[in-house]
């Protein structure tokens, strides 16, 4: 089979474009992108596979699809843009912006609390099954939610509910959806092809994302009844398949250079091509360690800031081998990855569309990584 790959790739870092197509060779990659910068400037850009599940459409320059909880890190750093600009406190509560969230013993839980993953609301038990497209139904349930235990002293993912609060704190903080905040102050200024949630003009340019029954998380979230993730999950339709048009509307979705040109920003201090997209101090703190455990929800041990994950066991970042300590970024489910190394001002971003049946950061993306750091010596 030929293995279609296009894009472009400084000379000097030709073995990632050799990783990538090693990648698509071992057959189990569909479609998929890579893209990596230093000092801010693009170095690879490369596409290859195919965008739909019987491989017959060539993914294109601008294909797009669900990184995952990838996102998760963009919604923070909306929250932490608006930090920066003095229109969120980082330790006032979050009742203060959402007033209806301080119900049930929330009322002392502040911003801080809510982006490290600490705040105790990881299920929205009001929410119906299958509700999550209803307006406001997750957000009323997040509402009326209490805590699990005490705020700050479980460490625990927040792996469905992460997205709806941060939704609902920029919401009620800036009058504007997070979609929009996100769109108009941080993608395209950029000219990053990354979004928190698509609108419906934009479909055209996703790749279809494929499911693969035995993915550890997917299992939880939508068949094991026993897993903590089906009751955090509740609210998610069982036959979505992160293809719909209401799950497009909801989901973040990009490519690997759309990534990639929103971390260039944070390995270079939080400021690219003059565009302050992030406060250097408020980036700082935000890479900090905040805690170091083995969370809650899926029993794996996290290092966690406050919305970007640090080197860890299960998602390395290049740590592990390449002895850069300070990388910050986060996964998502089937293999995406979006990570900053600030410290050689080094961002790298990979996006599948089919999801890989691993619980750690998978060997397609590791393999890619190795290659950079490799480039990088």
């Amino acid at each position: 089979m030929t293995i279609l790959i296009d894009g472009n790739c400084d000379a000097r870092f030709a073995p990632v474009r050799a990783a990538l197509a090693a990648n698509l060779a071992a057959g189990d990659e569909v479609g998929c992108a890579v893209s990596v910068t230093v000092d801010g400037e693009t170095v690879v850009d490369l596409w290859g596979g195919y965008r739909d599940r019987a491989r017959t459409l060539p993914w294109q320059r601008h294909t797009i699809t669900d990184m995952k909880s990838v996102g998760k890190s963009i919604f923070a750093l909306t929250v932490l843009r608006l930090v920066g600009q003095g229109r969120i406190g980082l330790d006032r509560p979050v009742a203060d912006y959402w007033q209806a969230f301080a119900a049930a013993g929330k009322e002392g839980i502040t911003v801080r609390t809510l982006l490290a993953h600490l705040a105790g609301l990881p299920f929205p038990d009001a929410a119906p099954f299958g509700s999550l497209y209803a307006p406001g139904v997750v957000e009323a349930a997040l509402a009326a939610q209490a805590p699990e235990w005490p705020p700050g002293t479980q460490p625990c993912y927040h792996s469905f509910t992460y997205p709806p609060l941060m939704m609902a704190l920029i919401r009620h903080a800036s009058g504007r959806s997070a979609h929009e905040v996100q769109r108009d102050e941080i993608a395209t200024p950029l000219d990053a092809e990354y979004w928190l949630g698509l609108e419906d003009h934009q479909f055209a340019l996703c790749a279809d994302f494929i499911e693969t029954p035995g993915t550890p998380s997917l299992e939880g979230m939508k068949r094991n009844q026993a897993s903590p993730l089906y009751r955090a999950w509740r609210a998610l339709p069982r036959d979505e398949d992160y293809n719909s048009p209401e799950w497009r509307r909801y989901g973040a979705h990009g490519n690997a250079r759309g990534m990639a040109r929103i971390y260039a920003a944070l390995a270079c201090g939080g400021t690219l091509d003059g565009y302050e997209v992030v406060d250097a101090a408020v980036l700082r703190e935000a890479t900090r360690c905040a805690w170091d455990a083995t969370e809650f929800m899926t029993k794996r041990h996290f290092r966690m800031g406050l919305g970007f994950m640090l080197s860890c066991p299960p998602f390395p970042i290049g740590a592990d081998r390449h002895d850069c300590p300070n990388n910050f970024g986060h996964p998502g489910v089937g293999g995406a990855v979006g990570f900053a190394d600030p410290d050689r001002r080094m961002s790298f971003a990979y996006c599948p569309n089919r999801m890989l049946p691993v619980a750690d950061a998978g060997p397609y993306a590791t393999a890619l990584i190795d290659a950079v750091y490799q480039c990088l010596q």
